[in-house]
């Protein structure tokens, strides 16, 4: 089977869940014996035994860190995904495939004009929606472009049914035509490298975005600094809300124990995992989040709101309202002070991530390619 596969972004040049599961996805393809070509913008990728790999030789903006700078790159962002389904079309309108795999809106385009010409199924994966990455403030012209997208996709993979159903209702499309593959974890990238758990540090891991809620855990760590004055928050990943997250951790008073990152590569991330001893994601919205099954691989105690599509999978975790800081610093406080808690509820997490490979996933898209080929 050959499977022309849509993607925006992949590691190294990746900003959040959606780069790395195309890359854990299309290895494990792969190593099925399906045979995969990989379209991306850019030139920089990190290579995939068994899978070409075709870089359109620019570096498009990210939707996850642009807004700040406003309608300018608003239009630019269509610019690019415009440039990106030209390029696609060019290198692939006298290719044959069996299936077209589109990855979020922003590669729909592309899929939505092959589609017309070759006369192949399209699948699309969505990862989130325009709701879910602006915390409820959309722009509408994404939104009729995610439309678009899956009323043209033959069928819509969401990444958890959370997701699912917000596809449904936002965009009116009936659920008979949403299938739910949720994301998985390679456990052994994540095996704990630190020895001691006895600092107490605070790990957050993702993008600065509304839809993150890192303001809310900030707010949290004020109450838990308040006391323990050994605690210390970091933060790593980049985005749009990291200058006000900044200012926010200086009006509060704990600038002096709230470290920012940045982006660091995936060895350090790593690392931070297995060496932290509390993992938080106190998202507002999110449609599934990788990272919480990273830190859960890592064996690190892990914190989750209850607004998160991986809360479908992992039940061995602390959930709260995104919005309930004070909560939040209750349970971090609890980790810290009961010993045991890091040693049982880690295990327990762990022991339910065991059957969450990609090699299952890639099995359930190879099943989804073989009932759309077929119908075709």
């Amino acid at each position: 089977m050959d499977v022309l596969f849509l993607g925006w972004e992949f590691p190294p040049s990746s900003v959040g869940g959606l780069g790395t599961h195309s890359y854990e996805l299309v290895k494990a393809l792969a190593k099925k014996g399906v045979r995969v070509t990989v379209i991306l913008p850019g030139s920089t990728y990190r290579e995939v035994p068994g899978v070409e790999i075709i870089g359109l030789g620019y570096n498009a903006r990210s939707i996850y860190s642009s807004r700040k700078v406003g309608p300018r790159v608003y239009g630019n962002i269509f610019d690019d995904m415009e440039r990106y389904a030209n390029g696609v079309v060019e290198i692939c309108r006298n290719k044959k495939f069996d299936i077209i795999h589109a990855n979020d809106w922003l590669t729909a385009k592309a899929g939505i004009m092959l589609k017309q010409i070759l006369h192949k199924p399209l699948i699309l994966t969505m990862h989130s929606t325009e709701y879910d990455r602006t915390a409820g403030n959309p722009w509408p012209l994404i939104l009729d472009e995610e439309k678009k997208a899956v009323s043209s996709a033959d069928i819509v993979i969401a990444v958890s049914e959370r997701l699912k159903q917000e596809i449904a209702q936002t965009y009116g499309i009936r659920e008979s035509e949403i299938m739910v593959i949720h994301n998985a974890i390679d456990s052994s990238r994540f095996e704990p490298v630190h020895a001691s758990r006895r600092n107490k540090i605070i790990l957050y891991v993702g993008r600065l975005s509304p839809q993150k809620g890192v303001d809310n855990l900030i707010k949290a760590f004020k109450i838990v600094s308040g006391r323990d004055d050994e605690a210390l928050l970091y933060i790593v990943g980049d985005g749009s809300e990291l200058p006000k997250l900044v200012h926010m951790a200086i009006d509060l008073g704990v600038a002096d124990k709230v470290r920012f990152f940045g982006r660091i590569p995936d060895d350090d991330i790593e690392y931070m995992y297995s060496a932290a001893s509390i993992f938080v994601m106190p998202s507002v919205s999110e449609p599934f989040g990788i990272t919480a099954l990273e830190a859960v691989a890592s064996m690190t105690p892990t914190i989750i709101s209850k607004q998160s599509g991986v809360s479908e999978v992992i039940k061995n975790v602390f959930k709260v309202d995104f919005w309930d800081s004070k909560a939040m610093a209750d349970i971090i406080l609890g980790i810290i002070k009961y010993p045991g808690v890091k040693e049982v509820m880690p295990r327990e997490a762990y022991r339910e991530i065991t059957p969450i490979t990609w090699d299952h996933v890639s099995e359930m898209f190879i099943a989804v390619y073989n009932r759309i080929t077929s119908k075709a």
